[in-house]
């Protein structure tokens, strides 16, 4: 039987009990899940960096480099990284993290957090890596907003019929993807 090379979790809090927590509970969700546990946003990126870990849960108030400008930065590092904010007080920055497109939890919703990271790591281990499997992309029909997430764009617009006005929703360019 090979050895699985184990899923590398990246949690980020400032506060040591509720990383240690965290951390601590993400390492029951299954054998094969790696913690790595930074204290600041700036140790996060490095980390991400050096160790490329899967999926990551940060902290929204950290010194150095707050949650979500960490996020960003992991996201334009590592686009696969599966990516999710936690806070205290969850009203303040809901509409931040949905305009970036960021799950975000309360901290006092551990039973949410911990749902979320199982659901992804139940698809980092599902998932089939290797050429043969085309990666879908987030798409936007530039024409009327409607969204998609295929591997290759279709034709047209099935809301407007808009012929060729996709672009990728993930780097909010307007560049047309190409049809082939």
């Amino acid at each position: 039987m090979q050895d699985l090379e184990p899923i590398r979790v990246l949690v980020a809090d400032d506060d040591p009990p509720a990383r240690a927590l965290l951390a601590a509970c993400a390492r029951e969700l299954a054998r094969e899940i790696a913690v790595l546990e930074a204290e600041d946003g700036a140790e996060a990126v490095q980390l991400g960096l050096q160790e490329r870990p899967e999926i990551a849960l940060l902290d929204v108030n950290m010194p150095r480099l707050g949650g979500i400008e960490t996020a960003l930065t992991l996201r334009e590092l590592q686009p696969r990284m599966r990516i999710a904010l936690q806070t205290g007080d969850p009203h303040t920055h809901r509409e931040r993290a949905r305009e970036e497109r960021l799950p975000l939890f309360g901290k006092l919703k551990l039973d949410d957090t911990l749902a979320w990271l199982h659901a992804q790591v139940e698809r980092v281990v599902r998932a089939e890596p290797g050429p043969s499997v085309p990666r879908k992309h987030d798409l936007v029909c530039g024409a009327c907003g409607y969204g998609i997430m295929r591997a290759t764009p279709p034709d047209q617009c099935p809301m407007c019929q808009a012929e060729n006005a996709w672009v990728l929703a993930v780097s909010r360019l307007s560049i047309p993807v190409l049809t082939s």
